[in-house]
């Protein structure tokens, strides 16, 4: 395939996967690993792997994935020297249900090391830069 001048460069090294885990804590350190695994020899593998960890932890503590059954889905994108990953869990827990108490560090660690981070619905992200070319 020719690649013209007008097609931005983001474009033509996009790289889109996702991935869909059991929710349970066995997977975390698959997802971790696998995460990773998209920024090899980045400066920003280990923070991917790292915020990966943490969001993956909690959509198997706080939400409906940690139920028999219950999975979560880590989609990752690259390209444009960016990598950014989604953690998407089965949703809010049945109010019945109890609630861990107190809130860990984990989404502070998240938002003092991606680059830019937020929440849609039950998808929870975070994007870093990855040292590439832009």
């Amino acid at each position: 395939m020719k690649v013209t001048a007008a097609e931005p460069v983001a474009e033509r090294s996009t790289c889109t996967r996702a991935r869909v885990f059991a929710g349970c804590p066995e997977s975390v350190a698959v997802a971790r690993a696998w995460v990773a695994g998209f920024v090899p020899g980045s400066p920003a593998a280990g923070d991917a792997a790292l915020l990966t960890s943490e969001l993956f932890t909690n959509a198997i503590v706080h939400s409906a994935s940690r139920f028999p059954g219950g999975q979560v889905t880590v989609s990752v994108r690259t390209g444009g020297g960016i990598v950014r990953v989604d953690v998407t869990d089965e949703g809010a827990l049945p109010p019945c249900f109890p609630r861990c108490p107190g809130l860990g560090q984990g989404l502070a660690l998240v938002a003092a090391l991606a680059d830019v981070f937020g929440a849609d619905g039950a998808d929870r992200w975070f994007a870093l830069r990855t040292g590439g070319a832009r």
